[in-house]
């Protein structure tokens, strides 16, 4: 059920209605303004089968430093809104809500040289989404415009594709369009503006940030740490290369190699204490980081800390064991373990 854009857009905006009525005001704002995505993360078969969905809620950096120190607690309301929302579907779960701060790759515009520059993919993305808005609203007739914008938004997929970005407009024909605000769903104008509004909103936000941060810069000295080194360049290069299922699914194996390898440099038997008293093997790299992150950062001054190298551990590790897998996967998963990384490094005086 939460596959389906729409129906996750549609319980999203039930839940921010919640938050409204219950004077939640901050919370039906971050709602409204993050970029969410749900995944299936596990199934249980059992009594006609239930499927558990992970939601993402993906906000900027300055707003994610202002929410840390609260964050376990916010998603843990918005999961208890979202179940509320979905009692009446019994086979649809939340198994847990992220809040992430946004990091997207600097833009290699070099890749597009032949087919656009920045400003004219910006200037033809904006003219997609105009045409659509004018043939929905008593504007331009479909077919007088429509041979034009099928060549165009086959050129802008072709460029979005070689940037890595999904094309958020699945309607490659106006027609198509035409079929979905007529059913009866987008009633008014207002409707339709909004919907074609948000579709290319964050798409337009993203092109237009060219000096971004690389996505995976480990801060910390990883001499004598050679195979993480290693994996870490390779993660690199595959992750900028992947383009299938497949090639995805390695970033996350290499992902998983790295975080074993991380909880193999830094675990110590003896002073790290398995918290379930379960000897950890070598290749149990959740096990060791909980019991070294445990000792390494006790004491309830480390509280918020602990929740973070925690969290991304476990988010690396979630995604890591996922059955399948697509770019937004991979570099979620490419994010997290170098955050893991950075943060070992720096417990170990790394820095």
């Amino acid at each position: 059920m939460l596959d389906d854009k729409n129906e996750l857009r549609k319980i999203i905006l039930t839940v921010t209605e919640l938050f409204n009525a219950d004077k939640e005001l901050e919370l039906a704002d971050l709602l409204r303004t993050s970029e969410i995505t749900s995944e299936p993360t596990y199934y249980d078969n059992w009594n006609g089968g239930t499927t558990y969905y992970s939601i993402y809620l993906t906000v900027s950096v300055d707003r994610f430093v202002k929410i840390q120190d609260r964050q376990p607690d916010i998603e843990a309301k918005i999961k208890e809104k979202t179940e509320l929302v979905l009692r009446p579907y019994e086979n649809t779960q939340i198994g847990q809500v992220y809040i992430i701060p946004k990091s997207i790759p600097k833009i290699e515009w070099d890749r597009i040289a032949d087919i656009f520059s920045k400003d004219q993919l910006i200037s033809e993305v904006n003219y997609l989404k105009d045409i659509m808005i004018s043939v929905s609203t008593g504007g331009q007739r479909i077919q007088d415009v429509n041979g034009e914008f099928q060549n165009r938004y086959a050129l802008v997929d072709k460029a979005l594709q070689r940037l890595n970005f999904e094309n958020p407009n699945s309607f490659s024909d106006l027609w198509q369009w035409y079929a979905r605000w007529s059913s009866g769903e987008m009633p008014q104008y207002k409707d339709r503006r909004a919907f074609i509004g948000e579709m290319y909103g964050n798409l337009l936000k993203a092109l237009q940030e060219t000096e971004q941060p690389e996505l995976l810069n480990v801060s910390v000295n990883l001499t004598g740490w050679e195979r993480i080194d290693r994996t870490v360049k390779e993660i690199k290069m595959r992750l900028k290369q992947a383009s299938n299922e497949e090639q995805f699914q390695t970033v996350g194996l290499l992902c998983r190699e790295t975080i074993i390898s991380i909880a193999q440099a830094i675990y110590n038997e003896e002073r790290h204490p398995t918290i379930d008293g379960i000897k950890a093997s070598k290749t149990d790299a959740k096990r060791m980081l909980d019991a070294y992150i445990a000792v390494e950062l006790a004491g309830g001054a480390n509280e918020n800390l602990r929740r973070y190298a925690r969290a991304s551990n476990d988010l690396a590790n979630e995604l890591t064991h996922k059955r399948t897998a697509n770019s937004k996967d991979a570099a979620l998963c490419s994010s997290a373990t170098i955050s893991l990384v950075n943060l070992i490094g720096i417990l170990e005086d790394r820095h």
